[in-house]
């Protein structure tokens, strides 16, 4: 690889408010085309969006997973769509530094631009064939499928063992058929098509099991930075809750804008109104709250990272159950949001209904479900051990 500059995280935070614009400006064709326009691809992809968290020996900037999650956020308040697309395809550059280094050079070895998809539900039907297994399955909800040239997919090697051999796949898109069933009230340009394959062999090299990413004993040793030292479980959840919180502020902010200027029937001005002023406070200030319980729980976790400290199963629990309550609580504030703003928002285009609907389509991803989290939770304080992998 050649040098490779490495902007800061100041300079990144103001490329993406910078985009925002430009990406409301497509959300409409987003919506209409079921899945993001090429071109906002190629501007995450010209931004460094996408180099975030990936290697610095593959061209990546390998930063603090944080820059990762407020780049995501910011994006996410002028389009969800796109916050989720890019969160959940870029996190796939920081899974795929933890695979065996043949897989990353398979992925990386000629274009280090190379995105990845996934659906991690243990969809396949695997048989073993010498040193790898031959694969058919069927997994929806594939988010960016349409702009990947790999695939992560869940599988259940040997159900005898459980979730001892639960893995994820990695298939490349010679391999894979992408069908397009993705019709949705929200979420509606993320493109989470199905993926398809039928008796296809896939190496021992390109799978990874759910069981060492949570002790962290990942095939890599290449990669040996602090970032690939934090547990896949937290890293993913996190990323696929942060789209939601960007949201929730761009609806809070899209209700600001209105209240400087909407007028009731009965003739009372939003800004004079005390329902309008306290929610808006209200919100502004469970936005800070969430952010800075992120910040406080991934510092706490690199910090354990940079001082190759283990994390404590206690806190790992802690944080988890934290993260996966995120969306709950993006999904009551927007939908207070909505009915504060009248009836405006029973149309087609309305910014904060959008963003609700957006915003509760994720509320139904298995990481952002928080009940069994909180069951982990509330173990930990009886000293009840958690079979959950996903820490």
């Amino acid at each position: 690889m050649t040098e490779n500059t490495i902007p800061s995280a100041e300079d990144l935070y103001k490329r993406a408010e910078d985009i925002k614009t430009v990406l409301k400006s497509r959300a409409e064709e987003t919506a209409k085309l079921r899945r993001l326009t090429d071109e906002t691809i190629q501007d995450f992809k010209d931004l460094g969006f996408f180099k975030i968290v990936q290697p610095k020996r593959w061209g990546g900037y390998e930063m603090d997973p944080i820059v990762f999650y407020k780049v995501t956020s910011i994006i996410g308040e002028a389009c969800m769509p796109s916050a989720w697309v890019y969160a959940t395809v870029g996190v796939h550059n920081w899974q795929i530094s933890v695979f065996d280094e043949k897989a990353q050079d398979e992925v990386w070895g000629e274009d280090n631009s190379v995105l990845i998809s996934s659906s991690y539900a243990p969809k396949a039907l695997a048989k073993p064939e010498e040193d790898g297994f031959v694969v058919s399955g069927e997994w929806d909800w594939s988010s960016g499928s349409d702009h990947c040239d790999w695939f992560f997919g869940g599988a259940i090697l040997d159900p005898s063992k459980g979730l001892d051999s639960f893995v994820t796949l990695l298939i490349p898109r010679a391999d894979y058929e992408i069908i397009d069933n993705w019709h949705t009230y929200g979420l509606k340009g993320t493109g989470s098509k199905r993926i398809k394959v039928d008796n296809i062999f896939v190496p021992a090299h390109r799978i990874h099991y759910l069981k060492d990413a949570f002790t962290n004993n990942n095939p890599d040793k290449t990669n040996k930075g602090p970032l690939y030292k934090v547990p896949f479980g937290q890293i993913f959840t996190h990323a696929v809750a942060i789209p939601a919180l960007g949201a929730y502020r761009g609806a809070l902010n899209a209700f600001i804008e209105g209240a400087k200027e909407r007028v009731s029937s009965f003739g009372v001005e939003a800004k004079t109104n005390p329902i309008t002023l306290t929610l808006a406070s209200e919100i502004s200030t469970e936005i800070d709250q969430l952010w800075h319980n992120i910040e406080a729980n991934v510092k706490s976790m690199m910090d354990a990272a940079n001082q190759s400290k283990d994390i404590d199963i206690n806190d790992r629990i802690r944080y988890r159950y934290q993260v996966s309550t995120v969306n709950d609580r993006c999904v009551a504030g927007a939908l207070k949001l909505v009915k504060a703003s009248g009836g405006s928002t029973v149309y087609l285009g309305n910014e904060i209904t959008n963003k609700f609907l957006d915003i509760m389509m994720t509320q139904v991803h298995v990481a952002n479900i928080s009940d069994p989290f909180a069951m982990d939770y509330g173990s930990s304080f009886l000293g009840i051990e958690t079979e959950n992998l996903m820490l």
